[in-house]
């Protein structure tokens, strides 16, 4: 039996990419309600998918006969609507950021705990078919030892009239808290927890409060070292958003795999005479080999993963404690760059 989902804020990426995948390839999960501040959103996102209830009102879409709900809210809003929905006995799936601050993540957690409900936050990247395909990698040892990893995600954001994510108040941040967050949380999923950052955050281009540049150094328990950039003041069409991976035995460099989509492009480096990936494919002349897999759509993976965990399965690669982890290491990298300082981060 499909869960039964609501979700919170049917406007953004909730419009753009969630509900069309959830609606058109998710095997374990069902919309069965959207709420949103704004009637007419809610109202022609119901009707656009065929979803039978619509609302302007967080505590009629928690009154219906939903299972679970995915919050896709402005950041600022995060907290309560949690908190709301826990208290009615949901389970949650929440936008990343979680929360604006680690205390109120760690609320949220310790009450979805304390009422056994399921907690997830969406950092749908990791269900990327090559992303995938690379930790697998890394689990066998495939690449040696790691030392060095770059993640990069930027697009062209200017100045727009009641955009949420340009006021520091709403949304927490700018580039680093909005784009940089998935890439600190791919990096961590491939090398491990971070222990210290330094970081620099400027308004290079656009006038708005929050940053639209941001680059993290990380350096990682096991001493290997990263980079992360979010900008968002790079044309959409000059976009790589690479993804780097090197050890000792080999490396991996995609592009456009961070994002939206569920595909992007992949090539692989393995020395010679090491155990590596089988991609049956001829290598380049530089060494390294294309490896080409099918794409699979990332919001609907990420919704059945969850809606899997409520029925009785595993914990899922989003479960709470990767969206509290990301939060701890977002805010250490800001607190770095406001004090131009080294800043190690909890665990």
């Amino acid at each position: 039996m499909k869960i039964r989902w609501g979700v919170i804020g049917a406007g953004g990426i909730a419009r753009r990419r969630s509900i069309p995948e959830v609606v058109q390839h998710a095997e374990e999960s069902t919309i069965v309600s959207v709420m949103d501040t704004d009637g007419k959103t809610a109202q022609e996102v119901a009707q656009s998918f065929a979803i039978p209830h619509f609302t302007t009102s967080v505590t009629e879409l928690l009154a219906t006969y939903c299972e679970a709900v995915y919050i896709a809210s402005p950041v600022f809003a995060h907290y309560e609507q949690c908190r709301a929905a826990l208290q009615a006995g949901k389970h949650v799936l929440v936008e990343k950021p979680m929360a604006m601050k680690v205390e109120e993540a760690e609320e949220i957690v310790a009450l979805a705990e304390q009422r056994g409900l399921k907690l997830g936050v969406a950092f749908m990247m990791r269900y990327n078919v090559y992303h995938q395909a690379i930790k697998n990698m890394i689990e066998r040892g495939s690449f040696g030892t790691l030392v060095s990893a770059r993640a990069q995600l930027t697009c062209f954001y200017p100045p727009l009239p009641g955009a949420w994510r340009q006021k520091r108040e709403l949304g927490g941040g700018g580039a680093l808290a909005d784009m940089g967050c998935h890439c600190i949380d791919l990096l961590e999923w491939f090398l491990g927890e971070v222990k210290e950052v330094v970081a620099f955050t400027h308004s290079l281009v656009h006038d708005y409060e929050v940053e639209d540049s941001a680059t993290v150094l990380l350096r990682f328990q096991n001493g290997a070292h990263g980079i992360v950039e979010a900008f968002f003041n790079i044309p959409d069409e000059a976009s790589r958003n690479v993804l780097e991976i090197y050890g000792t035995n080999g490396a991996t460099l995609c592009r456009r795999t961070i994002g939206q989509d569920g595909g992007g492009e992949m090539e692989v480096f393995l020395r010679e005479g090491e155990r590596g990936y089988d991609a049956a494919q001829v290598r380049t002349v530089d060494g390294y080999q294309r490896v080409t897999l099918e794409p699979k759509p990332l919001y609907a993976q990420e919704f059945d993963a969850m809606s899997a965990w409520i029925q009785g399965g595993e914990k899922p690669l989003i479960h709470y404690g990767v969206g509290l982890r990301n939060l701890k290491v977002v805010e250490a990298a800001y607190l770095s760059a406001a004090q131009k300082r080294f800043v190690g981060v909890a665990g």
